[in-house]
């Protein structure tokens, strides 16, 4: 491995149930040399989180399928920055798949 990589591979992260429908898979958890964490999370058809606030930065990129916030449907192939204290209800009707960065270490 090249000096300063970190590889993980979704094939080989645990996959938790966080709620009905919705379930995770952490990519990288962050630790003493970088808080980031980044995890893979894939909604299904009719999935509904309920009102998240947020407590750090997160950035979603959406993967696959269609992700809505809430307020609007974001499409595959959008990135969304959601700031410290920001809210949103994280559903998605078709089912999805989202990359969620925590630049900042995730809060769960």
């Amino acid at each position: 491995m090249l000096a300063g990589f970190e590889v993980s591979h979704v094939d080989q992260a645990p996959q938790q149930q966080v709620t009905d429908g919705i379930a995770v898979k952490m990519l990288r958890e962050g630790d003493d040399n970088s808080a980031l964490s980044a995890m893979l999370i894939e909604f299904a058809p009719g999935a509904v989180f309920g009102k998240e606030i947020h407590e750090r930065q997160e950035i979603l990129f959406v993967l696959e399928g269609e992700f809505h916030d809430g307020e609007r449907v974001h499409p595959a192939g959008t990135l969304i920055t959601a700031q410290e204290g920001s809210t949103h209800w994280p559903q998605s009707q078709t089912g999805c798949r989202l990359l969620v960065l925590y630049p900042h270490g995730a809060t769960r």
